[in-house]
């Protein structure tokens, strides 16, 4: 229940703007596209900086993950990026989280 309500309250932040206040905190990022790949992971910040990483998880409902790794782009955005691959056929997406002017701002592609 806990998890459901964690994706609901993320997905409903990305599709109303994509801000939470952040000062220091501990904070929660997940992602989940239907019949497709669902990703988390949880960051600590401090200021407008991301400190530290941690609990990364990914899943496909089809096909396979067959690489994962995380990217620290500045010290203010973690970019994990995934490869999917169904029978001979790879896909690449990634879930960013930056901090800017106090807020999280979460992306996927």
């Amino acid at each position: 229940m806990r998890k459901l309500i964690t994706i609901v309250f993320t997905c409903f932040i990305i599709l109303c703007g994509g801000s939470v206040k952040a000062d220091a905190a501990t904070l929660h990022v997940a992602h989940s596209s239907a019949l497709s790949w669902s990703a988390s992971y949880t960051i600590v910040t401090s200021g407008n900086k991301i400190k530290n990483v941690s609990n990364i998880k990914v899943s496909t409902r089809l096909g396979a993950i067959t690489k994962k790794y995380m990217t620290k782009d500045s010290a203010s955005k973690v970019t994990l990026h995934l490869t999917r691959s169904i029978g001979a056929v790879k896909y690449q997406a990634a879930l960013s989280a930056h901090i800017q002017k106090g807020k999280l701002y979460v992306t996927f592609t």
